[in-house]
């Protein structure tokens, strides 16, 4: 079975060939270690690079799925960023984007590293979303016939690549701080409402655009907890930001397609909401914030494909490969039968992360992880 059928199979609650494996990212300190410890074995093929995203450290490690793809579906109108600049910073390392958030470059990565939030009063809020939001963005469609030229060609037999739907809460509270997101959340529900339901109109004009490329998969990330316990009330994420998934969601999967959330920290409160939106799959399902693997698989197993659950703060850093090993035999004994499970790291495959456990997390899910289980 080649790596979409197992994938396909695993998120329609079928028992593949064996458990997939998924991996969110590779950070790039582990990556050097990765190249140097396989020398002149590892060789690049261009047969695995998707424009900017570059797939054979997890091809040749052995995952089935995994992030990479990041895509524009919709843009604000030509030149209006030059018209309408972001604030400038006297840091030349710091940077503002369109949501109020604070980005810091850094040379490691390819990529900024959100820092802080800029907007600090509901003034400057209002200005952020009257200026960037209110307009008519563009869809960005021109891309997708190339697009899915060059995905007919991508070899789906060894990696599947995913992209991305546009988040929701996370730039929102990212933006504002948590302090004034919170005061709003309180006391000016309908303001907040306001932004969400800006972003969530964006949102979904670029779902439409990404329904019509021929991924199959894709992720919407919207970190919204802590460890052991939620960002907001569940009960506020039902009523403000379930209705703004289930209008992104429905352009996908009437389409076919399959929507995964997610979200570092304790998300289980969350979840029937997601169910209600029309998500497919759950990641990261971070043990250390108290995810409890079994008791998802028992009472969402039917309804949610889980991904995740190998910790990343101690076990993979830390970890023997014997505990690696252990860890492996326990996610899939609580939550491969019948299939819906993929097992991966519960986040980043970070710098800290020793190869040796990288390597044993893969080949011990493909030794233990063959159907039907014997566990």
């Amino acid at each position: 079975m080649n790596a979409h059928e197992r994938v396909i199979k695993t998120l329609n609650h079928e028992e593949p060939d064996r458990v997939p494996l998924f991996c969110q990212a590779i950070m790039p300190g582990f990556e050097r270690n990765l190249i140097k410890y396989w020398g002149n074995e590892y060789k690049h093929d261009e047969r695995y690079v998707l424009y900017f995203s570059d797939y054979n450290l997890h091809r040749k490690l052995g995952f089935d799925l995994c992030w990479g793809f990041g895509v524009v579906p919709a843009k604000l109108p030509r030149n209006f960023l030059k018209d309408n600049p972001t604030p400038q910073l006297d840091d030349p390392n710091k940077i503002i984007d369109i949501d109020g958030r604070v980005y810091l470059r850094n040379p490691e990565f390819n990529v900024p590293w959100y820092y802080e939030n800029y907007i600090t009063t509901e003034e400057m809020a209002d200005y952020f979303y009257d200026r960037y939001y209110s307009i008519e963005w563009e869809e960005n469609s021109n891309f997708i016939p190339k697009l899915n030229k060059t995905l007919s060609k991508y070899p789906l037999d060894e990696i599947v690549p995913c992209t991305h739907i546009n988040s929701i809460l996370e730039p929102i509270w990212e933006g504002l701080g948590l302090s004034l997101f919170t005061k709003l959340l309180r006391k000016k529900r309908s303001k907040l409402k306001k932004y969400i339901d800006l972003r969530t109109k964006i949102s979904v004009k670029g779902a439409k655009v990404l329904a019509e490329t021929d991924f199959d998969v894709f992720f919407l990330c919207d970190d919204t907890a802590f460890k052991n316990r939620t960002m907001i009330n569940p009960k506020d994420h039902r009523e403000l930001i379930i209705p703004a998934y289930k209008k992104i969601l429905h352009e996908l999967n009437k389409a076919g397609k399959y929507a995964i959330f997610h979200s570092d920290g304790y998300t289980e409160p969350y979840f029937d909401g997601l169910i209600e939106a029309g998500f497919k799959g759950v990641e990261s399902l971070e043990p250390m914030a108290g995810m409890n693997l079994k008791h998802l698989k028992d009472t969402y197993g039917d309804k949610l494909c889980l991904i995740g659950n190998i910790d990343v703060s101690k076990l993979l850093p830390f970890g023997t490969t014997d505990e690696v090993t252990q860890s492996v035999k326990k996610c899939i004994k609580d939550a491969g039968e019948g299939g819906g499970y993929m097992l991966s790291a519960c986040t980043d495959i970070t710098n800290a992360c020793k190869l040796e456990n990288i390597f044993t997390m893969i080949s011990a899910t493909k030794k233990y992880g063959k159907y039907p289980l014997k566990l």
